[in-house]
C-alpha cells in the first residue's frame, strides 16, 4: 500500500511533523512517500494520502488549499487524512479549536478519515519581520511546541485507517 505524505510548510515545522508521520508509517508497513505540495504531487498514484499543512496568520497555507481544491477528484477517491501544525495550537486558551483548520474543512466538501491539529513552533528567527510584528502585537507564545511522541501516536492511529 503505498501513502503520499504531503506537506505545506512555511517556517519548515509541518515539514518536520510530516517527516514523523512518514517514518511511522512505514514502520508499519504502509510504503510512505513524502513530497512538498509545491512540486505538485499526483495522488492518484497513491492509495492514501496525508496531508499537513502549517498555518500562518489564521490560514492554511495557500499552496496547500490550491493542491486539495486541484486534485479534488483524486482526493475524494481514496483515504485521506489531514494535519496542521501551529504555534497557535499549542495555546491553552484556545482549548484545541483553531479557525484555519476549521474553516479549511468546511471550505473543502469533505471529510478526511482522520483530523488533527498538532503545534508546531514560532520561532522569531523563521519567521518575516511583517509577520513577527503581527505576532507580537497578538502577543503570539514563542518556542517550540512540538509533540513528535504525539504525532508518531497519530501515525499509530491512522495507518489502518489509510489501509482501509
Amino acid at each position: 500500500m503505498t501513502v503520499l505524505v504531503a506537506y505545506a510548510t512555511h517556517s519548515g515545522a509541518t515539514q518536520t511533523l510530516a517527516e514523523t508521520l512518514a517514518a511511522t508509517l512505514g514502520a508499519e508497513g504502509l510504503s510512505a512517500e513524502l513530497v512538498d505540495v509545491a512540486t505538485d504531487p499526483d495522488p492518484s498514484a497513491y492509495d492514501a494520502v496525508v496531508l499537513g499543512s502549517g498555518v500562518r496568520i489564521e490560514a492554511i497555507e495557500k499552496s496547500a488549499v490550491q493542491w486539495v481544491t486541484g486534485h479534488r477528484a483524486a482526493l475524494l477517491e481514496r483515504p485521506m487524512a489531514f494535519f496542521s501544525c501551529s504555534g497557535s495550537a499549542a495555546d491553552p486558551a484556545k482549548g484545541g479549536k483553531q479557525k484555519a483548520t476549521d474553516t479549511f474543512l468546511e471550505t473543502i466538501g469533505f471529510s478526511p478519515v482522520a483530523v488533527k491539529k498538532f503545534p508546531g513552533w514560532v520561532l522569531m528567527d523563521k519567521i518575516p519581520l511583517h509577520e513577527r510584528l503581527l505576532l507580537k502585537s497578538m502577543r503570539t507564545p514563542t518556542g517550540d511546541f512540538r509533540d513528535l511522541p504525539a504525532v508518531e501516536a497519530w501515525g499509530l492511529e491512522i495507518a489502518p485507517l489509510l489501509a482501509g
